[in-house]
């Protein structure tokens, strides 16, 4: 198998590692700054092994990345923890539009017809999202995954910089973690839920759902681009919510259900268009 075609798979392996994070944070009990400082930790080891040393390269683009990524899984575990499980990853995949808006700002492309039909679709999906948390005026967690978004957005724009370096930028990200591991000190629902299951479950998250996820991801984006990965990552929205919803039993609301899967919908439609045009260029 050609690596053309091995890039998208890479990206799907991640997307499914992934989507075992809002089930793993729901079932710890802990606050989402110490889940995200812990799990980063063991993630960075994992990838370290796997990259068979601890030390690593650094330049702007990729510390870029690994700050960008830094930020990514902090936000997400703490919008986790505030709204809904499909609400946080839904919110953390409109990362798309973020890219196409960085790419207007950064490199002063114009967008395409593709990228403003995928703008307003997932503007959309958004707004029905915010409506329904703001009848319920809870709407800060929503706000924190969406800023997860423009974060994850980051993490694939500065991948795809000049002397970028995807794996030693997501060792860097994680490893970044130990910059916030003094909170877990201080966080009281750390304090008072100590047991062998739920350490289990934060190594698992740190071994398996970041550290293999962020391996295969780092060698999937390598072969695809900024804005396809982005998007065949879409897989993750759809199966966290699900496990989360088998497992616990958590159900978003019908506005919330309609808001994701107009958001789904609008990428998935995005990155079919984007792929053909990138064949009819090859």
């Amino acid at each position: 198998m050609s690596k053309l075609k091995l890039g998208p798979l890479y990206i799907v392996f991640a997307a499914i590692f992934w989507s075992f994070g809002g089930l793993l944070g729901k079932l710890i009990p802990w606050s989402g700054l110490s889940i995200a400082a812990l799990r980063g930790i063991f993630a960075a080891i994992t990838i370290a092994l796997y990259r068979r040393s601890f030390s690593f390269k650094l330049n702007k683009p990729i510390l870029l990345a690994g700050l960008s990524l830094t930020l990514t899984t902090i936000l997400f575990m703490i919008a986790n923890k505030m709204t809904s499980s499909a609400n946080a990853i839904v919110l953390q995949y409109t990362s798309p539009v973020f890219i196409i808006l960085l790419t207007f700002i950064i490199d002063k492309q114009k967008p395409k017809k593709r990228d403003i039909f995928a703008i307003f679709g997932v503007l959309l999906g958004i707004c029905l999202f915010f409506f329904d948390q703001f009848k319920n005026g809870q709407y800060l967690g929503d706000l924190i995954a969406l800023a997860s978004g423009l974060s994850f957005a980051g993490v694939f724009f500065a991948n795809k910089l000049p002397n970028a370096s995807p794996i030693d930028a997501t060792y860097i990200g994680n490893l970044l973690s130990f910059i916030i591991l003094p909170f877990v000190l201080f966080d009281t629902s750390f304090k008072l839920n100590q047991n062998p299951t739920i350490w289990m479950y934060i190594i698992i998250m740190g071994v398996f759902q970041l550290g293999f996820g962020y391996i295969f991801f780092s060698l999937g984006i390598k072969q695809s681009s900024a804005t396809s990965s982005s998007i065949i990552a879409t897989l993750e929205p759809i199966l966290n919510p699900l496990w989360v919803f088998i497992f616990l039993g958590e159900k978003p609301s019908i506005l919330a259900l309609i808001g994701g899967m107009i958001v789904l919908l609008t990428v998935t439609i995005y990155n079919t268009i984007v792929t053909r045009d990138n064949y009819k260029k090859s």
